[in-house]
């Protein structure tokens, strides 16, 4: 019975969390990019399948440079789980970029685990990807990289 009524107010802190995490992201623009200190810690570890970003003032530069050629970006959010421990969310983002499809919209689904302390997250990690989002999405390399998978899925 102890055990429960310690873990229930770190649960609740966490689904808190949760809200304004996706709070967030469903409104994270290139002018919004101060809404990152309000959920992440300043040591905060990010990670994606491309890079790997120590530091709140480092994640804020790379989502500026991101952002920079974003036309419009928004996440639905599909599932998400909450444990005092961290958080796991399902999402598909929809994406608009000045260079990637002519700047047509791309849908990408993905996945994020985050760790989370003292009612911030300091771990961030995004599963997706990287082909579908860009790679498949830049001419002729996108027919390449098309034709490789159309070829392994025989």
């Amino acid at each position: 019975m102890q055990l429960t009524e310690v873990m229930e107010p770190a649960r609740a802190e966490s689904a808190d969390l949760a809200r304004r995490v996706q709070k967030t992201y469903e409104n994270l623009s290139l002018e919004r990019l101060v809404l990152l200190r309000e959920i992440y810690t300043e040591d905060v570890c990010f990670e994606d399948p491309a890079h790997g970003i120590q530091g709140l003032d480092a994640l804020t530069a790379y989502f500026r440079k991101l952002y920079a050629n974003v036309e419009q970006c928004r996440f639905k959010f599909h599932r998400s789980v909450v444990s005092s421990e961290g958080l796991f969310f399902s999402w598909t983002m929809i994406l608009r970029h000045r260079h990637l499809k002519r700047g047509q919209f791309i849908r990408v689904e993905g996945a994020s685990y985050l760790k989370v302390r003292d009612g911030k997250v300091y771990y961030h990690r995004d599963y997706f990807d990287l082909g579908a989002m860009v790679y498949e999405n830049i001419p002729l390399l996108g027919s390449i990289v098309r034709l490789v998978r159309s070829r392994i899925a025989g």
